[in-house]
């Protein structure tokens, strides 16, 4: 009778297991080709990588997801991102701010998501690794376009949420990617915390405050020390008798320790505004967008760079990613198509201008240049949902340089005054 009671006890914890354990996977390949750029360099002459650059990125998820309570999750998954034909070494990806490798695209069997997450009525504390994103991924967002997103988190993270308004906290690291060790054998980048709430006023409305906190002390080949303050807030209405806005506001303070160990403050601005209206007869929006980002003018005692806080760059200032949310000024009209069921198509246009031109461009820093038209892109991009597991995607794009770019070739040997070309197809399978 003993051994029946201890095998039905054994059955039954195994139940109970499977009904609270689940797996899932994800698998993504998207094939990129560049022609007269690649990701470090502009036109045909780069100093590192080639100027016409083809490859297949691949990156596979498996997860693992246990809930032993109604109250307690855990999560544990493991990413492979690895990258074929790449133009680059992994040792083009030294950054010299965190003194290793960090690469954009490749990190071999490494942790995704680990974690553990308490949740009981409104309140929840997930602690570990995981992915923090918010609003429109400016300020907080994985930059999950690259193989190896940008800003995943070591991290405890606090959250009060009722009904659709939340308010959240976190305090953490962001993990760099070395595609040669564990991460867990290798330090973390900027120490940063957060907090961003979410207050809806109306169905298709709502406000959003936002602080940021980014520290590095560990002194590097680029300046000392840097400690960022960030405030501002988001403001946003989808559909407002058919129209739609959406305003973005960032302010940040702080120091800044050059390798002399002078100390400066950071002076800095970041906003972007963008409005259209819904033709909702035909299933498209049509809408503008202006966004700034402040560079450091060379006359002040300032440090005046905006840095894009922790938010994604890649989806939003042109496809080809040739530019990011610091001295920037860009100029877009865009139109979204969903009138194909399952399908999106999205057409933009952007002029783009240097806020300060003797600050930085990707590599570059030319101190002696005097236009600011970076140039003009036009991308198309059109999405597909097949069906619940599988999603396609395809895109084109064209760069024509600017002024600035017509400059600054005649200033350095690495960038050339060449029209760029993109295109890139992706599938994504879910399971």
């Amino acid at each position: 009778m003993k051994q029946q009671i201890v095998w039905s006890g054994l059955a039954l914890s195994s139940l109970v297991m499977a009904d609270n354990l689940s797996f899932d996977g994800d698998y993504r390949a998207r094939f990129e080709s560049f022609e007269n750029m690649n990701e470090k360099y502009y036109g045909t002459n780069p100093k590192l990588g080639e100027a016409d650059d083809s490859y297949l990125l691949s990156r596979l998820i498996l997860g693992m997801r246990y809930k032993p309570t109604s109250d307690l999750m855990l999560r544990v998954s493991l990413e492979d991102s690895r990258v074929i034909g790449w133009g680059f070494s992994d040792s083009n990806w030294y950054s010299k701010e965190f003194n290793q490798e960090h690469s954009t695209q490749k990190d071999l069997i490494d942790l995704h998501d680990c974690f553990v997450k308490y949740k009981h009525d409104n309140l929840s504390v997930t602690a570990g690794r995981q992915r923090i994103a918010y609003g429109d991924l400016r300020v907080y967002g994985p930059g999950e376009w690259k193989n190896a997103s940008k800003w995943y988190w070591d991290a405890v993270k606090v959250s009060y949420k009722e009904d659709k308004n939340f308010l959240d906290v976190f305090y953490g690291k962001n993990i760099l990617h070395d595609p040669h060790r564990f991460s867990l054998d290798h330090r973390d980048g900027y120490t940063g915390a957060g907090l961003y709430g979410h207050y809806v006023y109306r169905d298709t409305a709502a406000i959003e405050p936002i602080l940021a906190y980014k520290k590095n002390d560990t002194k590097n080949e680029v300046y000392n020390a840097l400690e960022t303050y960030y405030s501002g807030f988001r403001a946003y209405d989808e559909d407002f008798h058919s129209f739609f806005y959406d305003t973005l506001y960032i302010k940040s303070t702080g120091d800044y320790t050059k390798l002399n160990n002078q100390k400066v403050d950071i002076d800095a601005l970041g906003y972007h505004l963008e409005g259209g209206y819904k033709l909702k007869a035909i299933k498209t929006k049509v809408g503008m967008g202006y966004t700034y980002a402040s560079g450091d003018d060379p006359n002040s005692e300032e440090r005046e760079t905006f840095d894009a806080v922790f938010g994604a760059s890649d989806k939003y200032y042109g496809r080809l990613n040739l530019f990011s949310w610091d001295n920037l000024v860009d100029k877009e009209i865009f139109a979204v198509y969903n009138g194909i069921p399952k399908a999106k198509i999205k057409l933009e246009y952007h002029k783009f201008y240097a806020d300060e031109p003797t600050d930085k461009w990707k590599t570059y820093k030319i101190p002696t240049m005097t236009h600011d038209h970076y140039g003009d892109e036009f991308d198309i991009m059109a999405t597909y949902a097949y069906n619940k597991n599988l999603d396609l995607l395809f895109g084109v794009g064209t760069f024509t340089p600017g002024d600035y770019i017509k400059e600054a070739s005649t200033k350095d040997p690495y960038i050339t005054d060449d029209n760029a070309y993109a295109i890139y197809s992706q599938f994504e399978y879910k399971f």
